[in-house]
């Protein structure tokens, strides 16, 4: 599917990305701390997953996903605990967007054939796995990729990343409380295109965030080195 969008993608490497964070650091003299904190603790995750080699996918995949959860957590003072996971992603994603809708946009185009594999697998669908062995449990699981192509050109973008990061959320609970044994021949496709996915996405949701997001107006922080 062709690009509806002429917008150049940025310098998306993971050294690009640090160099320009610590030099808008300087700038704010390292006021922002809300801000400051999320992206050092994504960023160094981030460089630590790109060091693992392609036949270590678990690992690339878990890393890759603790740089986006270190971008959206955040403590819920009524409760006095971190605030729920799905909620504060979904609130993320649409800040995100109202920051750089068009640069989204470019990347879920770019990225249209990865998306729709995604969306298209019912194994990394939560609808799938309520109940698995009902005859239509593929078909119910895998509905959103009919309307990606809707979302893309109403400029749906977060509605996009929501589905997607919900399914691939689906995966990282699997591995992550050990519902997947590793190395296993059953999960290897969806694991390679999630992995891919997170691969682009969450580079440039750092830029959106290093570019855009400086600021005091982020939510408090879950475990801040010390008090703010």
């Amino acid at each position: 599917m062709a690009s509806s969008s002429a917008t150049v993608l940025p310098d998306l490497a993971p050294a690009s990305l640090r160099t320009r964070f610590k030099a808008r650091c300087v700038v704010t003299n390292n006021v922002h701390q809300n801000w400051q904190i999320r992206v050092h603790r994504s960023l160094s995750w981030l460089m630590r997953a790109i060091e693992f080699p392609e036949d270590e996918l678990e690992g690339k995949f878990i890393f890759m996903w603790i740089a986006l959860n270190s971008l959206y957590s955040r403590w819920n003072p009524e409760l006095n605990a971190p605030d729920g996971d799905s909620q504060a992603r979904c609130d993320f994603l649409d800040r995100i967007c109202r920051m750089d809708n068009l640069l989204i946009g470019s990347t879920l185009h770019k990225h249209h054939g990865l998306i729709k594999r995604v969306l298209g697998d019912p194994y990394m669908s939560q609808i799938f796995w309520r109940n698995p062995n009902h005859p239509k449990a593929k078909g119910w699981a895998t509905a959103d990729v009919n309307w990606l192509d809707c979302h893309l050109k109403k400029r749906e973008h977060a509605v996009i990343l929501k589905q997607v990061l919900d399914r691939i959320f689906v995966l990282r609970g699997q591995i992550v409380h050990g519902a997947s044994t590793r190395g296993s021949r059953l999960n290897r496709t969806a694991l390679k295109y999630g992995t891919q996915t997170l691969h682009q996405l969450v580079p440039v949701l750092l830029h959106i965030v290093i570019e855009q997001g400086c600021g005091d107006d982020w939510p408090e922080l879950c475990y801040p080195p010390e008090p703010l």
